[in-house]
């Protein structure tokens, strides 16, 4: 699933290229992309003809600002990708955004779980975003809560942003194990989740994101980041800090977590 950086990466390249355009039409033959709403009619009312005014993101969420205070959201879900100005048509594409300027934005997503639709207050919806999280805030939030680790940091109700990638490569720097328990950690603990999250996520950022196998930035290239993780699928491998480490995977929630049981603790 894109995370954070994906989703961020895809938007600043996509911000200078959308903002000021109109949105013409939202086209699509895919009704579950806008499930919670009755059917694209109801979108394409709010939508079509609006122009974009500005192109947020909130945790892994894409949010096109329009005229009329309308908050158009886009969530790629799992396999989710949207591509600018794709030269033909794709046989997974469930949508198509035609822009003023003869240009266009397509969502082309394999299963089918990515969605579209229109938000009233994104920030009820979600807990605050990863990259702007206060250390006291982040403390606050782990102190309330009585799970491992690795459940905490996937809690988009309490930190939007991060999902199994980057909780892997975080909880790596940190020398945290992911089942650990919330309510064992100490200040220093959770200061070194906090620092390492925002060295992973903004790393992550520089390299355009993590393209293992569908992710893909909006003009088809891949992002670099996963040529570098440290732990995220790397089973079986020696640690990279030369501890002496082989990186070992667990489940935890029916989620898959890999960590080094050298230094992580």
């Amino acid at each position: 699933m894109p995370e954070l950086p994906e989703v961020e990466t895809i938007v600043r390249f996509l911000r200078p290229r959308v903002v000021g355009k109109k949105i013409l039409k939202l086209a699509s033959d895919t009704p579950r992309l806008f499930r919670g709403h009755q059917s694209i009619s109801e979108v394409r009312r709010k939508v079509d003809g609006r122009k974009i005014l500005g192109l947020d993101r909130l945790g892994k969420n894409i949010f096109f600002r329009l005229e009329g205070g309308v908050c158009f959201s886009i969530h790629l879900m799992m396999t989710g990708r949207l591509l600018w100005n794709p030269p033909v048509k794709g046989v997974h594409d469930r949508a198509k955004i035609i822009l003023s300027g003869d240009h266009s934005l397509v969502l082309n997503d394999i299963r089918k779980f990515g969605r579209c639709r229109i938000v009233e207050n994104a920030k009820k919806l979600f807990g605050p975003d990863a990259l702007v999280i206060t250390l006291d805030k982040f403390q606050a939030a782990a102190a309330s809560r009585k799970i491992a680790v690795k459940n905490f940091l996937l809690d988009q109700r309490v930190l939007a942003g991060v999902g199994n990638i980057y909780a892997d490569e975080i909880l790596w720097y940190a020398g945290i194990r992911p089942d650990r328990r919330t309510e064992k950690f100490n200040p220093a603990e959770i200061k070194a989740i906090y620092g390492a999250m925002r060295k992973v996520l903004c790393c992550a950022i520089q390299k355009g994101g993590t393209t293992s196998r569908d992710y893909r930035k909006p003009d088809g290239s891949e992002g670099g980041y996963y040529k570098i993780r440290k732990a995220y699928q790397k089973t079986g491998e020696r640690c990279a800090r030369q501890d002496g480490g082989i990186i070992k995977r667990i489940v935890i929630g029916q989620r898959s977590a890999h960590y080094c049981p050298k230094h992580q603790r």
